[in-house]
């Protein structure tokens, strides 16, 4: 009863703030404890928010690299197909090099189109794109998709528009300078084969920029695939009709080795070295040899084109 009294004696205030001072305090810790954790919740949330705008960034990056990484392996394919078909015209043609002729003083100089007749050239049809250096097989599909159908299309475009539609298709043709193909097929549907000729050989696979020693023509090499045009080593004796691999060596190991030799030598002489090989030459008939090798070795193109034509095995019609 006196514990009992005593506690009832307790003012009111003083069991109100026995109650109240630890709610104070435990409000006061929690809010301590919540500010805290607010901080490193802001801190966690700001480096969560860097890093996404740094994922993001990454990404457009990566996108960039992949479109960059599109462009470049399709460069590559298109160097590839050149290597390729470089490659092909180095083994296709291996051993043929420039034609040469020679003055009667017997200095070498190059030989143009002076040794192609004219005729030879109707081998070559208005539709075909591909005499113009720079065109290829892809090149000529993507020309003829766009309404460039012939040659006379191809030298009414200019090399704006011709630009335009290789950009069309990407980066992939960024490498290629259309800016002589007008030029070039003007000459060709002109019949100016001569000067086409002329100037592809100082072309770099079409640019404009000229190199410093003259490249083989295109449209040579098309003449040259087609069967149509031969051409021979500088004093390669097969170039005479009758003389083939086997009577060449003959005549090498008697020292006679050049065009300008064979024309000096009289037929008496090569028909000597011919039974000294024995039999199987006894069909070979020298008489014309000597008068083809004058008009080889004095470059006479189209005079021997014409002579080789009343020739059958060597020998005249």
């Amino acid at each position: 009863m006196i514990t009992l009294a005593s506690f009832c004696n307790i003012p009111w205030w003083c069991v109100l703030l026995s109650w109240l001072l630890p709610f104070l305090l435990g409000l006061l810790l929690g809010w301590l404890l919540w500010a805290k954790f607010k901080q490193l919740y802001d801190k966690l949330y700001k480096e969560y928010n860097d890093l996404r705008i740094k994922h993001i960034g990454l990404e457009e990056e990566l996108k960039k690299c992949k479109s960059l990484k599109s462009d470049y392996v399709s460069e590559i394919s298109i160097l590839k197909g050149r290597i390729r078909e470089l490659e092909a015209y180095e083994k296709e043609y291996k051993g043929i090099t420039k034609m040469q002729t020679f003055t009667t003083e017997g200095e070498a100089g190059l030989a143009f189109a002076s040794g192609i007749s004219a005729n030879k050239f109707a081998a070559l049809k208005e539709d075909n794109l591909q005499v113009i250096e720079g065109i290829g097989p892809k090149m000529e599909e993507l020309l003829k998709k766009n309404g460039i159908l012939t040659l006379t299309d191809l030298a009414s475009k200019n090399a704006d528009y011709l630009r335009s539609l290789l950009d069309k298709e990407g980066n992939k043709y960024s490498m290629i300078d259309p800016t002589t193909w007008s030029g070039q097929a003007l000459l060709a549907r002109d019949g100016r084969w001569d000067d086409l000729i002329d100037m592809q050989k100082k072309l770099d696979t079409g640019r404009t920029n000229q190199t410093s020693e003259e490249t083989d023509s295109k449209v040579e090499k098309i003449l040259i695939k087609m069967g149509v045009l031969k051409r021979w080593d500088p004093n390669d004796l097969k170039a005479i009709e009758g003389v083939g691999p086997k009577i060449e060596i003959l005549l090498h190991e008697a020292g006679i080795k050049t065009w300008k030799e064979l024309s000096e030598t009289p037929v008496e002489k090569i028909q000597e070295i011919l039974d000294k090989g024995g039999p199987k030459f006894s069909l070979a008939d020298p008489g014309t040899w000597p008068k083809q090798a004058k008009l080889a070795a004095e470059g006479k193109w189209t005079e021997f084109e014409e002579y080789l034509e009343h020739l059958n095995k060597g020998k005249e019609k």
